[in-house]
């Protein structure tokens, strides 16, 4: 069931990614950030959110369960150093190819990355899909296939944004870099025992990167 769910995940996405294409040419409201931002805020909620409710309550589990703050300790230490580590990273790289370090701003879209897509993201992939794979595989497989199909869902923003070839042809961002990530959420959301300190490190890793 988990595959079934994610791919019409998929298909859901791609039809909100054509509704928007559609909308825009009509609505001027749905262009401007503020537009922008509650339209895929709206679409993250029912596409994203309602459908991983759904699996974690399928394989008999609670959704608080996955957002549990017992060892508030190991949950930061995991969180927050891994999303300083990956921040670290991020900085050296910009700063070999003498970039500018950061560039943050007062905006929707900005607060969609750091907050939004981290807390969404996390919910479904690590909370719902991973939590349902460990109960039929390994750790490395589990997570390993949720990392796959965490990059599958980047791939229709990145064909009607146009820069699909160009992020999986990429040898060091891109494609391999989400996939990484992915894998690394998952590792972070597994040793934590909590999806918080997966959202915590995918939030820092944005906010450098």
């Amino acid at each position: 069931m988990t595959f079934c769910v994610v791919f019409a995940v998929y298909a859901a996405w791609i039809g909100a990614w054509l509704l928007k294409g559609t909308l825009g040419r009509h609505v001027a409201w749905v262009t401007s950030s503020g537009g922008a931002f509650a339209y895929w805020t709206a679409m993250k909620l029912l596409l994203w959110v309602l459908p991983s409710v759904v699996l974690i309550r399928f394989s008999g589990r609670r959704v608080r369960a996955v957002f549990r703050m017992e060892r508030l300790r190991l949950v930061l230490a995991w969180g927050v150093g891994t999303g300083l580590v990956l921040g670290a990273i991020s900085l050296l790289t910009k700063a070999v190819a003498h970039r500018p370090l950061l560039a943050l701003s007062l905006s929707w879209p900005q607060f969609s990355v750091l907050v939004v897509a981290p807390v969404f993201e996390e919910f479904m992939f690590r909370g719902a899909v991973l939590g349902n794979l460990m109960q039929r595989y390994r750790l490395p497989l589990a997570n390993t296939l949720t990392a796959i199909l965490f990059l599958g869902l980047h791939l229709p923003g990145w064909h009607f944004q146009g820069r699909l070839w160009t992020n999986l042809t990429s040898p060091v961002s891109g494609a391999l870099a989400i996939f990484l990530l992915g894998w690394v959420f998952g590792f972070v959301a597994h040793r934590s025992k909590s999806m918080v300190a997966s959202i915590l490190a995918h939030s820092l890793n944005n906010l450098f990167s």
